[in-house]
């Protein structure tokens, strides 16, 4: 039988390593956000100099979706090589 010390113990224990389990799962939303936060500059610097060359001015909500669309599909190529 366990004292109530070590019955507080064990419990502490347990919370501790659910903690740490969840401390090492990967943020996915946060990884998408910082993905397409990356990907913008490039993204735009692309629709600039289409713009230039064409004369086709791409909407920001477009640029924008773009870059959301590659961590998108970065992120499902990252979940498969897990």
């Amino acid at each position: 039988m366990m004292t109530k010390i070590e019955m507080e113990a064990m419990e502490a224990v347990i919370g501790i390593r659910k903690e740490m389990a969840k401390a090492n799962e990967i943020d996915w939303e946060r990884r998408r956000y910082e993905i397409a936060k990356e990907c913008m500059p490039t993204v735009y610097s692309i629709a600039v100099d289409v713009a230039k060359r064409k004369g086709d001015i791409m909407k920001p909500q477009y640029i924008a979706s773009v870059a959301v669309d590659i961590a998108d599909v970065l992120i499902e190529e990252l979940k498969k090589k897990k």
